[in-house]
């Protein structure tokens, strides 16, 4: 009698044991990778130049710790006439649930030649967040917006 309990006992926990899972709020890469209309708020040493700029950020995967960024025909009114394509290669790290990413590079803008051009932001499948520094140029670009 005393080991037929110790079995149930024994069957009982296993069970537990099976039913117990990990948390499924890990996110990966692939979560991130798509296209992400949104807006943007720019300025330009300190002082707003355009908001809510409607535009789409494309997010593509190079790694399973990088991916590329993507902001194409980026002007700013009245200040950027012609169109600049903004493409930076970002590393992404995981931090309370959600894909980090930061990122340097350089773009070409004409008539001011190779610009430095660094990406910092948050992902998390759904929402992308991010903050464009050009700071030779004194701008700064803060961009929100969904996965389609």
């Amino acid at each position: 009698m005393k080991k037929s309990i110790f079995y149930y006992l024994f069957a009982v926990v296993c069970t537990v044991c099976l039913f117990t899972a990990c948390s499924d709020d890990d996110i990966a890469i692939d979560d991130i990778v798509g296209q992400y209309p949104g807006t943007l708020d720019v300025s330009m040493a300190g002082q707003s130049v355009a908001k809510d700029l409607p535009t789409t950020i494309a997010v593509t995967s190079l790694s399973d710790s990088q991916v590329k960024v993507s902001l194409m025909g980026f002007t700013i009114p009245g200040v950027l006439p012609v169109p600049v394509n903004i493409e930076v290669t970002c590393n992404v790290t995981l931090k309370d649930g959600e894909l980090r990413l930061s990122g340097n590079d350089t773009i070409s803008i004409p008539s001011f030649g190779d610009i430095p051009v660094s990406v910092t932001g948050e992902a998390d499948g759904n929402e992308l967040d991010l903050d464009i520094l050009v700071t030779s140029l004194t701008v700064s670009v803060d961009f929100e917006g969904y996965k389609k």
